[in-house]
């Protein structure tokens, strides 16, 4: 099955922002909203994000793995310029990565530990102590994010791609 092709605006959002928001709901339909470190894998257009195994989210994802993640780029001169996408999809729980050895043999998921490391560098880097213990604490788990539909938006202007085939209807 050949991969839906994104609009060049899309991965520009992508490559530029830092940050996702995660939204993830309750058994009582409650959201929770949350920034993420993400990155996003452009030979399947699937996003990864990594949490805490102990975390609000993977609660959530436990009852329901619809999510919502939105990405965007901000302008603060002109909100018109203001950019970004927002991905609806299934969350499913990879595996948990204390460490990059714990992928073991799978490609995929050691790629996307690298791409990680290479988007946060700085992050880890530069981290002090504190930092970097509550980096690792809430980096243990990887959830991949498969998007059903993405939307673009620049200022009033939409963009959708749709990667799931719509239902024929009949009148």
């Amino acid at each position: 099955m050949e991969k839906q092709k994104l609009p060049p605006e899309m991965k520009e959002v992508f490559s530029t922002g830092h940050f996702a928001y995660l939204c993830t709901t309750d058994q009582d339909d409650q959201p929770h909203i949350t920034p993420m470190f993400f990155v996003f894998d452009e030979t399947n257009n699937n996003f990864y994000v990594m949490t805490s195994s102990d975390s609000k989210k993977m609660k959530n994802l436990k009852v329901n793995s619809k999510v919502s993640l939105s990405v965007d780029v901000r302008d603060a001169m002109n909100p018109f310029n203001n950019r970004g996408v927002m991905v609806q999809g299934k969350a499913t729980v990879e595996k948990c990565i204390k460490s990059i050895p714990a992928v073991g043999d799978d490609e995929e998921l050691m790629a996307t530990c690298e791409d990680f490391q290479r988007k946060y560098s700085a992050l880890l880097r530069e981290a002090k102590f504190p930092i970097n213990v509550e980096y690792q604490k809430f980096s243990e788990t990887l959830v991949r994010i498969i998007p059903d539909k993405m939307t673009y938006w620049k200022g009033p202007n939409f963009i959708t791609v749709n990667f799931i085939k719509q239902k024929k209807t009949f009148a």
